[in-house]
């Protein structure tokens, strides 16, 4: 759906590592054959492919780069630690964002995010949306939480950024997760 928001001159790079959801898109929406932006779809896992990307060619110069793994119940650690923002962070243009889908059920994610958009002289700020009542129409809305994260200061300060965003708590007995420890339990809701 993200493609739809594309516009001619734009490139959108979707990392997909399933080849059956990039077969279900192309049977069943047309979001990205509709779109006027230059489509490219890698397959395979995000973070390994930024990382053969990084190898093969250098940064890429995002100016938004979305990670939009965490809503299932099997979160995929290797994509919330220090080395992969490090990754995240080489890929990204001067001002651009990262954009994380923080919403789960059963963990507390932006934390961990803060933690790491600090270690990397950034700034994260959390975007949640969600309904103001539960009942009528309501009922069947779902919540979302996103994090900016940037080093520029011009968009966070934005009137709109800063009327839909605030700051995330932080979260002193956290340690920063990496590839080598990282303790799902300690961020259980």
């Amino acid at each position: 759906m993200v493609a739809a928001y594309g516009r001619a001159g734009d490139t959108m790079t979707f990392y997909e590592i399933s080849p059956t959801v990039i077969e279900i898109e192309r049977r069943e929406f047309t979001f990205l054959r509709d779109s006027p932006s230059a489509i490219d779809i890698v397959v395979g896992d995000g973070r390994l492919s930024l990382e053969r990307e990084l190898k093969a060619g250098g940064p890429r110069g995002f100016d938004v780069l979305g990670i939009d793994a965490f809503s299932g119940d099997s979160i995929p650690m290797h994509l919330i630690t220090r080395e992969a923002m490090a990754l995240y962070v080489r890929h990204l243009a001067p001002d651009g964002v990262i954009v994380f889908q923080a919403t789960n059920r059963y963990v507390d994610l932006p934390p961990v995010i803060q933690r790491l958009a600090a270690e990397q002289g950034m700034q994260a700020r959390l975007v949640p949306d969600w309904p103001d009542r539960r009942d009528g129409i309501g009922y069947w809305m779902s919540g979302t939480d996103q994090v900016l994260v940037t080093r520029d200061d011009k968009l966070l300060q934005h009137p709109r950024i800063l009327e839909a965003s605030q700051r995330i708590g932080e979260r002193f007995d956290l340690p920063t997760f990496t590839d080598a420890r990282h303790n799902l339990f300690r961020i259980l809701k």
